[in-house]
């Protein structure tokens, strides 16, 4: 058989395999540097700088190397991390115990200082793309070495929660050296330090020897971007990696029965969605030069919602690995409202409203999404595509790689895209997604379709200054069903499972946000071995 590191050839590249392995030793996996744990994505991180991109792919690689203030469970709870415990000290105030004796991957202690900073970061740079979790913040006061108050310009109950998103970071080490050297040799107080990484490509990582918690099962990891789902599971099969992100659910028999792998399967707090441009009457990139953009007409926004028969996407296409979306927020979420329901599949009821707002035998339109990033995302943006044609619109299907598809739509270049969201909370959710666009204060950096609801978004501001849960709840509920029901600000599809396989050496759950931490991997022994 192959050794691992003629089979890696394949996968990652010549000058990239070489750089990392050697001749492999006779070792279990992760022990050393010839023959780490090998963790394949469907891409890779666009970033290493933790504050520059909130996509869960590019967070699964930074976060094994930096630790966030708090940690989301698997049930949506903050827990500790580098905050040991938290109080509201006011409306406007809270106090942050940290751990003691924490240190950066140079050797340099952490300080509370350097917390602090890193919150003020996240919440000033122009560029974060982790804002909306602290756009509120205003400043901070090391109270002492362990110590740390934070105070807002306008309430946050949710902030424990908050902090979930926001790195630690060695701010002074940035301000000395700047951010693009920062990010091409990061630094934090994770379990895991950097090794060398290729963009988009993949990452290798050693574990930390001053890491203030239990020390990893696998000292050596690489994480690689495999975006063909096949040569994924091949390369499970065969040994060569240890763990395959999004499995594809025609594959799911074929790792159980395999006695090799086994499948992790759990409910996702990702929502799949379509989005549509809600600004542009002329000019909209997926439309034809001049063409009339229909989605400013709620009737045609709806129309598409009726036409899509997502009960079909889920037992065809996904063998039951997704849940229908009733509403944009998922279960977990505390805004979820049970007594939301979809609207109904309805061909005729989608074609009696294109009709009467003036499109009776419909319109073309481009429809871009990705090929790499979601489970099948490619191959339900083709579903999607012939389900809108039954009701008269033509729809070009554009799938294109996530490094081009992002920036693609952060410019404005389209008219109607898929693509998923997976909320930590519903405050930062409307936040980032729903609230009119304010750049300068930080709100809608992911609202590329321009949506604004002024009142819905002051239901969302009493809610961010609302501590008793139930009266904060109902608010947000009635901000999402003014959304969701009224305005279909987006179309939402499905909860994406999330989906991996893994080597029987391995023991490790998916997560309902679908990171992939390797620090929470345990290794287990195989039989004869």
């Amino acid at each position: 058989m192959p050794s691992r590191t003629i089979q890696w050839l394949g996968a990652c590249g010549i000058a990239g395999c070489l750089a990392w392995t050697a001749q492999p030793a006779q070792a279990a996996i992760g022990d050393n540097a010839q023959q780490p744990l090998v963790v394949a994505f469907k891409g890779g991180a666009t970033t290493l700088d933790p504050i520059m991109r909130s996509e869960t792919t590019t967070e699964s690689w930074q976060r094994n190397i930096f630790d966030t203030i708090t940690f989301q469970s698997a049930q949506g709870k903050a827990v500790p991390r580098i905050a040991v415990a938290w109080k509201n000290l006011s409306p406007l105030s809270w106090q942050l115990t940290l751990r003691a004796g924490v240190t950066f991957q140079n050797g340099t202690p952490m300080t509370a200082d350097d917390v602090g900073q890193s919150i003020m970061d996240a919440a000033n740079n122009p560029k974060s793309q982790m804002r909306e979790f602290v756009n509120d913040v205003t400043g901070f006061t090391v109270v002492n070495p362990t110590t740390l108050d934070v105070t807002f310009k306008q309430p946050d109950p949710l902030f424990p929660l908050h902090l979930s998103s926001i790195p630690v970071m060695p701010e002074a080490l940035i301000k000395q050296e700047g951010r693009t050297a920062f990010a091409a040799h990061p630094i934090g107080t994770g379990p895991y330090r950097f090794v060398s990484w290729l963009a988009e490509d993949h990452l290798n990582m050693a574990a930390w020897k001053g890491y203030w918690g239990k020390p990893v099962a696998f000292k050596f990891v690489r994480l690689e971007s495999i975006p063909n789902g096949a040569t994924r599971l091949a390369a499970l099969l065969s040994g060569q990696i240890e763990i395959a992100e999004k499995i594809n659910p025609e594959d799911f028999k074929r790792v159980k029965s395999s006695g090799r792998a086994y499948i992790t399967s759990v409910s996702g707090t990702r929502t799949m969605y379509l989005a549509m441009d809600d600004w542009r009457a002329t000019g909209s990139s997926g439309m034809a030069a001049g063409a009339k953009n229909p989605f400013l007409d709620p009737r045609v926004r709806k129309a598409v919602y009726e036409a899509i028969d997502v009960g079909l996407l889920r037992d065809k296409i996904f063998d039951g690995a997704a849940t229908v979306a009733s509403q944009f927020m998922p279960p977990l979420m505390e805004a979820y409202d049970p007594a939301l329901k979809r609207f109904a599949y309805s061909l005729a009821d989608a074609k009696k409203l294109l009709a009467e707002a003036g499109y009776p035998h419909g319109f073309t339109v481009r429809l871009d999404a990705t090929n790499d990033r979601y489970l099948e995302d490619s191959l339900v943006a083709q579903a999607l595509g012939g389900m809108l044609q039954e009701v008269g619109i033509t729809v070009n299907v554009n799938a294109i790689p996530k490094a081009v598809f992002f920036p693609q739509m952060n410019r404005g270049d389209f008219t109607l895209y898929l693509a998923g969201w997976g909320s930590v909370d519903p405050l930062s959710t409307w936040n980032a997604m729903f609230h009119c666009r304010d750049p300068k204060l930080g709100f809608g950096h992911v609202n590329r379709e321009h949506y604004c609801n002024k009142p819905a978004d002051a239901l969302i501001a009493k809610a961010s200054g609302t501590f008793d849960d139930a009266a904060r709840i109902k608010l947000e509920q009635q901000a999402y069903a003014l959304a969701d029901r009224q305005d279909i600000a987006y179309i939402p599809l499905y909860y994406q499972d999330e989906v991996a396989g893994v080597a029987n050496g391995v023991v490790w759950q998916e997560r309902p946000d679908g990171l992939i931490l390797a620090w929470q991997m345990q290794s287990k022994p195989m039989a004869g071995k």
